[in-house]
This record gives C-alpha cells, structure tokens and sequence, in this order.
C-alpha cells in the first residue's frame, strides 16, 4: 500500500468559520503543484481522506482535479488537527485500497507520518507531501516535498 500524506495549503485566518478557513490563491497554487508532482510520479488513488475542515477539503479536491479525477474525499473526524496518530495509522490499514490520499494538519500529519515511518518528517509545511509505502508495521519512506517553500512560505 502507498499512503501520500499532505498539510492542506496555505489559508486565510477566519478561525470564526464553521469549518475553519478557506485556502488563499497561494494555497490553491500550492493545491495543484502537489496534485501535478503525484501525477508525474504515477499516482493512482483508490481512496482519499480529509479531515473535513473547509482548507483540507479544497486542497484534496484540487489536488483531485489536477491529478485528472479521483475517488470522492471522505472527510473523518478522526483525522483532525488534534487527531490521534495511532487511530488514522488503524483506519489506513483497514481500508482495502492499494493508494491512499490523506489531507491533513501540520501537528497531526506529521504525527501519523513518524507513527508510520521513523524517516518521516515531523513538520509539514504547507502542501508538504510525503510518500510512504508499506503494511502493518513496516513502512518506508519513498519521498517528500515540500510546496510551500517554492512559494515562499
């Protein structure tokens, strides 16, 4: 299985929003840079889930939208910022799908990913994408960018 883990892009600072804030144009672009990169490497998603915050969701659907279509996100409230690494680690290895996308947060992304790899970085920048394949308990790291350096943020 090859899961790719990314921080949604970079957003706006409505925390009053209902479902958080939106992403800026920058986060857009950042969005359809990591959704073009997967493209180049070949991706094919059989699942792809968010936390179902408003900035994951937009980056999940345009990552989708670049990459040519996709399977319809799931949002889980279990992958939220504060969500608990080892529980989306138990849902990604039940999911019967060969590639996984999952959008998230800097603290939680990061978390799922050293949960799964030790070579895995910790701290996500905007739209930072890692790739990981494995099962069970042995995972690697296949690669990782970071979009939002290439914009400056």
């Amino acid at each position: 299985m090859k899961v790719y883990l990314v921080r949604h892009g970079e957003c706006g600072h409505d925390a009053f929003a209902e479902r958080g804030p939106a992403l800026t144009p920058t986060g857009v672009e950042q969005a359809r840079s990591a959704g073009a990169f997967l493209r180049a490497q070949g991706a094919h998603l059989d699942a792809v889930l968010t936390s179902g915050y408003l900035r994951a969701e937009q980056t999940a659907q345009t990552m989708l939208e670049t990459l040519g279509g996709g399977p319809e996100p799931v949002a889980s409230p279990d992958f939220t910022p504060s969500g608990d690494p080892e529980t989306m680690r138990a849902i990604l290895t039940r999911i019967p799908a060969k590639e996984i996308l999952v959008v998230g947060h800097m603290c939680s992304i990061g978390e799922l990913a050293r949960t799964l790899c030790l070579h895995a970085p910790l701290i996500f920048g905007h739209c930072t994408t890692v790739a990981l394949e494995g099962c069970g308990n042995e995972w690697k790291l296949l690669w990782f960018k970071d979009f939002g350096k290439e914009y400056g943020k």
